[in-house]
C-alpha cells in the first residue's frame, strides 16, 4: 500500500510509491482518507501491471485522448468517441471495433461521415498514443464512399456572373464572387473581411477569423482593380454584407438574371478553387492546400485527385484569361 501523507498547505491526501525502481508522487485530489487509499492503491496497481505487461496493458482511451488533445490534436468529433469508448483500454481497440463503433455512434449516417467523424480521428488518437507510449499502432479500413459529382465554379460561369452583376449595378457582388473563387474563401470569411485586412498595394488580404487558422491570400491584378472600385462603397466591411444570408440573396439575384445554373457559395468558392487548381490546372495538392487553407491534405486527395505557398501559382491559374 502506498504511503499517504498531507503536504504543507494542502488539504488533499498525497501518496508515494516506488515501482520498478522509479518513485512516483501524486495527489489524490481528495480529503477523504478511504477514497484517497483507494485512489493510491489503484494507481499503484496500474503501475505494477504496466511494469510487468507494458504500458499497453493499462492505457485507457480517455488517457489516450487527453494525450492527443494536449499535443494539439483536433477536438472535433471527439465527444461522441469519448462517450462510446470511455471504459475501453486502448489495447482492445482494433480496426473492426472502430468500424463497428462508427455504425453504433452514427446509425443513420453515410460512409463519408463514418470515415470523417470516427475512423479518421480514432486512428489519429490511437496512433498518437502509440508514438507517445510505445503501444501498438493500428490501421483501419475505411468505408467505401460513393461520391456524387458536384458542380463547381469555373471561369466561364464566373465570367457570365461577373458581367451580369456589373450590368445590374452590383459591383460588390461581382467582386465577392471573384474573391471567393480565387482565394477559396468561405462565405462567412468573406462577410467578415474588413478594409483593414486588405493591402491593395501588396496585393494580399488577411483572413483573420477562419474555420481553421488565419491565413494570407494573394490577389490577382483583376481582383485588386475590383476591390479598388468598391473601396468607397463601405467604410468597414469590404463586401458590405454582414452575413451569409445577404450574400446568398445577392448571388441568387444575379444567377437568376444571368440564367446560370445555380451554385452554392461553397461550390463557387472553395470547391471551385480546388477544382480549378487541381483538376483543371494540375497544381499539386500541397500547394492547393496551402493557398486554400485546407488543414487536411487527405481531404483534398480524396475529393479532387484520382511546399510553401507563393503568389506565382495564383497569378498563373486565376490571372490568365
Amino acid at each position: 500500500m502506498p504511503e499517504l501523507y498531507k503536504r504543507k498547505g494542502s488539504i488533499y491526501w498525497h501518496f508515494d510509491c516506488t515501482v520498478d525502481g522509479k518513485r512516483h508522487r501524486r495527489s489524490t485530489k481528495t480529503t477523504d482518507l478511504r477514497l484517497a487509499q483507494d485512489t493510491a492503491s489503484k494507481y499503484d496497481n496500474e503501475l505494477r501491471r504496466a511494469a510487468v505487461h507494458g504500458e499497453e496493458a493499462i492505457l485507457t482511451f480517455p488517457q489516450a485522448l487527453k494525450l492527443y488533445i494536449d499535443d494539439g490534436g483536433d477536438k472535433r468529433f471527439t465527444v461522441p468517441l469519448l462517450d462510446h469508448f470511455a471504459k475501453w483500454k486502448v489495447k482492445d481497440i482494433t480496426g473492426p471495433v472502430i468500424r463497428s463503433a462508427a455504425k453504433t455512434i452514427y446509425p443513420n449516417a453515410a460512409a463519408a461521415t463514418w470515415n470523417r467523424q470516427v475512423i479518421t480521428p480514432m486512428r489519429a488518437i490511437v496512433n498518437h498514443a502509440a508514438d507517445a507510449k510505445g503501444t501498438q499502432k493500428i490501421s483501419v479500413k475505411r468505408f467505401p464512399e460513393i461520391r456524387k459529382v458536384r458542380a463547381a465554379g469555373n471561369k466561364a460561369w464566373l465570367d457570365v456572373f461577373y458581367k451580369t452583376a456589373k450590368r445590374l449595378d452590383m459591383p460588390e457582388t461581382a467582386a465577392a464572387a471573384r474573391f471567393m473563387f480565387e482565394t477559396a474563401t468561405r462565405v462567412s470569411e468573406a462577410c467578415r473581411l474588413t478594409w483593414d485586412d486588405v493591402s491593395l498595394q501588396e496585393r494580399h488580404a488577411f483572413l483573420t477569423k477562419t474555420k481553421t487558422e488565419p491565413r494570407k491570400v494573394f490577389l490577382t491584378r483583376a481582383m485588386v482593380i475590383d476591390l479598388a472600385n468598391i473601396r468607397s462603397m463601405s467604410e468597414d466591411l469590404v463586401f458590405g454584407a454582414a452575413n451569409r444570408s445577404t450574400i446568398k440573396k445577392r448571388f441568387d439575384k444575379v444567377i437568376k438574371a444571368a440564367g446560370l445554373v445555380r451554385l452554392t457559395s461553397h461550390e463557387i468558392g472553395r470547391h471551385g478553387f480546388a477544382t480549378e487548381m487541381i483538376r483543371r490546372n494540375g497544381v499539386d495538392v500541397a500547394t492547393t492546400a496551402d493557398h486554400g487553407g485546407w488543414k487536411s491534405r487527405r481531404l483534398l486527395m480524396e475529393t479532387y485527385v484520382e511546399g510553401d505557398a507563393d503568389r506565382e501559382v495564383i497569378d498563373r491559374v486565376f490571372g490568365k484569361k
